[in-house]
């Protein structure tokens, strides 16, 4: 006799699907061999997120943005939300159009790289 595939119900969206189970064994019979108490979790396809409920259906969440959403400048202050945008924007734009790669940008800026800058001759820079 061929045992049929277990399957979940699971919410995905606004919709109610079926969806393949993974069954995880938590014990067994120590006579038979046979599982005795066993998880079933459904199967989750690359990008989806699973929200397990007490009592009710499981969630499946395939976009992130839902779960972990943008902060807005109402949620983390409007000072905080405008200095993380700006410097985002900024190190996009570097990452764009430096002749360097980003992972190669010096943390701090020295009187010899002035110099080499500008071409100025290294006695000529003050410090």
């Amino acid at each position: 006799m061929e045992r049929p595939i277990p399957s979940l119900r699971v919410q995905i969206g606004s919709e109610i699907v079926l969806r393949r189970a993974e069954p995880n064994v938590l014990e067994c019979d120590d006579l038979t061999g046979r599982a005795t108490v066993v998880h079933l979790r459904p199967q989750l396809r690359p990008g989806e997120i699973l929200v397990e409920r007490m009592g009710d259906i499981p969630l499946i969440i395939a976009d992130a943005s839902l779960i972990f959403p943008t902060p807005t400048a109402e949620t983390m202050g409007f000072d905080t939300w405008m200095k993380q945008r700006t410097d985002l924007a900024h190190a996009e734009f570097m990452k764009r159009t430096s002749r360097l790669l980003w992972c190669d940008w010096r943390a701090v800026v020295t009187t010899a790289d002035i110099a080499r800058i500008y071409g100025i001759r290294a006695g000529e820079v003050e410090s």
